[in-house]
């Protein structure tokens, strides 16, 4: 039985809706055009045939070529830019599975407990409920009650663990009774406060679309993200040393606890060599699947020049999500870096009218404004022309403004100064253009001052006279 909030999810899984920055990525090969019917192919080539050449041009030589992949959501995030790459329904709020526990682990280091405190497994935190009996009830229960044929560790109540093995078996393999278990104790007690915290912090580190009600990724109507704010947080986490310590350990043994030399095995397999499908750049990731978010995976990978972070979602099989990542890291590491001048060194195309000037004054940037970076990037970024507050006089080198290369989320790639070209003195002629009503208003002021000044004296004068005529 399918619960109805989750059945749009599947209906729109094979349609397609991606767009992105990579010349590549999504748009047709040229070749896929004539599988077109012949009458529709003319009439397309009659009315758009600009476009047709403006495709072929772009899927030929574009430094990237668009990978085949059958995820119905996939999501490439570049980490040192925090912009996305490319997004193939990647705003399209979903259930994440157990890529949850991705912001489970960043927020319970958050919360700076130690590594080998002890914490009890307390037996509340245990309990279960299938899926049928929770659909059964409308989900009116506790979000976080685990399932029998769901994964756990088979931590003992009452038994204690270290915070350190809880994480590791968390992220390693997906052990839900350890996700209750850490929130539990990191939210005082409280599985629910853990969340409020969780959600806030989310908010802080821009995952805007994040609302998560249990710290393992079982099923829930309200627990729901978007691939891209999963990308967000994971490149997030590979920032810190401790959380990329754990996404990037292929193997694990507990020290604490009954489950003593327990040996835990990273579920990623793009980081695993036994796996048969190890990927040389992959530093971490989180792998999820349940019966209706499908299989999710969510890798980080560096090489020499980038760091980018996949997620594709919803996929068929649990292969199909290690090849789509694979291809989806293949094909923005095989883009090539370019260089572009946003504006050359003493361009004349910058201009300000200081207070006082009767006319604009060039300004200009003492060197080239320019990027190198990948193309994809860069269809990312925009200059920003700052004018700062002048008035004559001014002399030629004085700053009087900026240009900034900004990517669409508001980060500062450069910034130059915009430098007066000339000297601009102040003139009474200038000063008077640019205030001439305010002089004009004060000249009638004078005046009229005078004017009263002058009859007042007059109207004294006379009456002095009038006093002093009647006094003989």
């Amino acid at each position: 039985m399918m619960p109805s909030w989750l059945k749009y999810e599947r209906s729109e899984k094979n349609s397609s809706n991606a767009c992105s920055s990579f010349p590549g990525f999504g748009i047709p090969h040229p070749v896929q055009i004539l599988t077109l019917p012949i009458n529709r192919l003319l009439i397309f080539l009659n009315k758009k045939f600009s476009i047709v050449a403006i495709i072929y041009t772009s899927a030929i030589n574009s430094a990237i070529i668009a990978p085949k992949i059958q995820s119905p959501i996939a999501v490439v995030y570049d980490c040192e830019y925090d912009m996305v790459l490319f997004s193939k329904k990647g705003d399209h709020k979903i259930h994440p599975a157990s890529t949850t526990k991705i912001a489970t682990l960043l927020y319970a280091l958050k919360c700076s407990r130690d590594l080998k405190e002890l914490v009890m497994v307390v037996p509340e935190l245990l309990k279960t409920m299938t899926k049928e009996q929770k659909i059964a009830n409308n989900y009116s229960i506790v979000p976080y009650l685990l399932e029998p044929d769901a994964y756990t560790l088979g931590l003992y109540p009452n038994s204690f663990y270290t915070f350190e093995d809880l994480y590791y078996a968390l992220m390693l393999v997906s052990a839900n009774d350890a996700a209750n278990v850490i929130a539990y104790h990191l939210g005082e007690r409280s599985i629910e406060q853990f969340m409020i915290g969780l959600n806030l912090y989310m908010g802080q580190i821009g995952c805007v679309d994040t609302t998560y009600v249990n710290p393992s990724g079982l099923e829930y109507p309200s627990h729901r993200t978007t691939a891209i704010d999963l990308s967000k947080m994971l490149a997030h986490a590979i920032k810190q040393p401790e959380a990329l310590k754990i996404l990037s350990t292929v193997h694990f043994k507990i020290e604490s606890g009954e489950l003593l030399d327990r040996e835990l095995n990273n579920s990623n397999r793009l980081i695993r060599p036994d796996s048969g499908m190890q990927y040389k750049y992959c530093i971490g990731g989180k792998t999820g699947y349940t019966e209706h978010a499908g299989y999710c995976f969510v890798a980080a990978a560096k090489n020499g020049e980038r760091s980018l972070v996949v997620a594709v979602m919803q996929s068929l099989t649990p292969h199909e999500r290690f090849l789509d990542a694979t291809n989806l890291f293949n094909a923005a590491f095989d883009e090539k870096k370019i260089s572009r001048v946003f504006f050359n060194a003493e361009d004349p195309c910058f201009q300000t009218t200081p207070k006082y000037a009767t006319k604009p004054l060039s300004l200009h940037l003492e060197e080239d404004l320019r990027v190198e970076t990948f193309e994809s990037v860069l269809e990312n970024m925009e200059p920003v022309v700052t004018l700062f507050e002048s008035s004559l006089p001014v002399k030629k080198g004085d700053v009087l403004g900026k240009v900034e290369i900004v990517t669409k989320n508001g980060k500062v790639i450069d910034s130059k100064k915009l430098f007066s070209s000339e000297d601009r003195a102040l003139t009474w002629s200038s000063f008077w253009v640019r205030n001439k009503w305010s002089v004009f208003c004060a000249f009638i002021f004078l005046a009229w001052s005078a004017k009263w000044f002058h009859r007042k004296y007059r109207s004294t004068r006379a009456s002095c006279k009038s006093i002093s005529q009647g006094s003989k």
